[in-house]
């Protein structure tokens, strides 16, 4: 056994190496090169693109989120711009009762609002949900100053003030998201400001809505970080650090993507990133969005792509060498059988003589088998290549699994979970592009807001469960009223409005008073052992939309349906009131 290693070393030298050995071991070398370059670059090209993949998942998260911030503000400043337009605004004192009572409902429906206010043009808060800080000047607060001269969307900061009267959990700040407005007078002079106060859990409600969903299917963690690259919401012992990350970096300046990156807990992550961008009513806050999965976790696709590919060249690679083995066999072969019988010749062995002659056949033979071996290694080739297009099927359907996932996240933040009608945004949305398109071809537009009369006094002696049995059974009624090419949304808590296209105001009010009649003739509602007879109030307002107009039109057919709709509250509720002057 201790010979064994020299005589193969012996057997290798040139003068004593035979044909076959040398081009077994040619082809076998070749085999190998070619396979490992291949596999190299289909795992290259094939880990590129699935890490591509990932990361492009984990940015869209991210930019989905940013877009809901940015989104969520802005319906919160329409709600306040809103106000700012509401008739008697501009006299808080006068109607302060009815004030409080708009700012107590508007807290009900979106509770995230800690505060809402009306200040005179000295600071001076003369109106306060709940009476809070009335009395007090405000005039050296950034939201005030600011929302002067134009609507104001504010980063969070501390509420001292408030904290002085709102209960704020033990060791933690009261810090709040300020969206205010001014208030102008028939002259156009700004005689005060309306602001509301959002509550930081607002932005942990939206940033849980997103990690909940992939909490499942695609474990992350989700980082808000503010203009000073501070965690403003995240996990709590990450909260307040400032994160000097390069992805951090790219999002402040207005750039959104993914990165591997270490981050300072030593650990290395996938992150996907994305600022948020504002809207054309208001600056951005400069707020990031981070959405990171441990790049161990994130990357084992790609691990385990490059394992399976390896695995197969190596199976691909023994196949060649015993390819090569067997052909150099057969290539060498005759001349070996030349050789022998030219040994035998020489030693004068009795009847030796030489092989039948074979001439070009054996150059044939030899072209046959290179052919059969080029063959065999452009076929492995095809197969590695189909490998790698059923990979990049696998990542296109990944992808499309992904957008359809997204697309039914899209629907579901458009329609309200309760009544399965459409939902506040997607109301608003649809307002501005039909005010948009009835500019264009000069047909009136409509708008018919309908609120539930005594719906609180529902809740307070039936519950909340009863409330929602009435409003899913208000809905169903409106909507075997509402034509099909309208759109019946529910933008309150007990506020539905129907968007009624190409209708002029006259048959706008025909159909709010069918829809109020409607629930009306429906009797009474059983809700579980108890029955209740609800009517609804109604507001009507329209007019035909000029193309200098486009911006503003929403803004004044929704404060226009409103006021109708209060008019109809005042004059006795269950009734039709039409917008004046519309």
């Amino acid at each position: 056994m201790a010979l064994a290693p020299r005589n193969l070393l012996e057997r290798l030298r040139p003068r004593r190496a035979g044909l076959r050995l040398w081009l077994g071991l040619s082809y076998g070398l070749l085999a190998l090169a070619l396979v490992a370059a291949l596999s190299s670059l289909v795992q290259r090209v094939a880990g590129q693109k699935l890490r591509g993949d990932i990361g492009l998942r984990l940015e869209t998260n991210a930019r989905t989120l940013a877009d809901r911030f940015d989104e969520g503000l802005f319906e919160r400043l329409n709600d306040v711009r809103a106000l700012a337009l509401l008739p008697g605004m501009d006299d808080p004192l006068r109607n302060e009762e009815t004030l409080r009572d708009l700012f107590s409902l508007m807290q009900l429906n979106y509770p995230d609002y800690a505060w809402i206010g009306v200040a005179d043009a000295s600071g001076e808060v003369l109106v306060a949900s709940r009476g809070l800080l009335e009395g007090r000047d405000v005039s050296d607060r950034p939201w005030f100053q600011s929302a002067r001269r134009e609507p104001h969307v504010g980063d969070l900061r501390e509420a001292p003030m408030l904290a002085e009267v709102l209960p704020v959990p033990a060791g933690e700040p009261l810090r709040l998201i300020d969206v205010a407005a001014p208030i102008h007078d028939d002259h156009g002079v700004v005689v005060g400001v309306i602001a509301g106060r959002l509550s930081s859990s607002w932005a942990e409600t939206m940033r849980q809505s997103l990690r909940q969903p992939m909490a499942e299917r695609d474990p992350a963690e989700v980082f808000v970080l503010d203009r000073g690259r501070r965690v403003v919401l995240g996990p709590e012992a990450w909260r307040d650090q400032v994160l000097e990350l390069p992805s951090a970096r790219a999002a402040a300046s207005g750039r959104h993507g993914s990165s591997l990156e270490s981050w300072p807990d030593g650990k290395e992550y996938l992150v996907g990133y994305a600022p948020t961008m504002g809207r054309p009513t208001f600056e951005s806050l400069g707020w990031t969005v981070l959405v990171r999965k441990d790049a161990d976790l994130a990357l084992a696709p790609v691990a385990d792509l490059t394992r399976q590919i390896w695995l197969l060249s190596l199976a691909i690679a023994l196949l060649f060498l015993l390819v090569a083995s067997l052909v150099a066999r057969v290539i060498g072969a005759p001349l070996r059988e030349l050789a022998q019988a030219a040994q035998r010749i020489r030693a004068g062995e009795p009847g030796a003589t030489f092989p039948p002659e074979r001439g070009y056949r054996e150059a044939w033979q030899l072209s046959e088998a290179l052919r059969t071996l080029v063959e065999e290694l452009t076929r492995h080739q095809a197969d590695l290549t189909q490998l790698n297009r059923e990979l990049e099927q696998r990542v296109r359907e990944r992808t499309q699994e992904l957008n359809e996932a997204n697309a039914q996240l899209e629907v579901l933040a458009m329609t309200d979970a309760l009544t399965g009608l459409a939902n506040r945004r997607r109301f608003g949305d649809q307002l501005a592009r039909e005010a948009s398109r009835a500019a264009e071809i000069g047909k009136p537009l409509a708008l018919i807001c309908l609120d539930i009369d005594h719906f609180k006094s529902i809740n307070d002696r039936h519950g909340h469960p009863a409330g929602d049995a009435v409003l899913r059974r208000i809905a169903l009624l409106l909507e075997e009223q509402v034509r099909g090419n309208d759109l019946l949304a529910r933008i309150g808590g007990e506020e539905f409005a129907v968007l009624a296209v190409d209708t002029p105001l006259g048959a706008a009010a025909q159909l709010g008073e069918r829809l109020r009649a409607a629930v009306e003739a429906a009797g009474t509602i059983s809700i579980g052992h108890a029955s209740v007879t609800v009517t609804v109030s109604v507001g009507v307002a329209g007019f035909p939309i000029r193309a200098g107009d486009v911006l503003r039109a929403p803004e004044r057919l929704l404060a226009a349906a409103d006021d109708a709709l209060y008019r109809a509250k005042r004059n006795g509720r269950n009734r039709v009131e039409v917008a004046a002057g519309t």
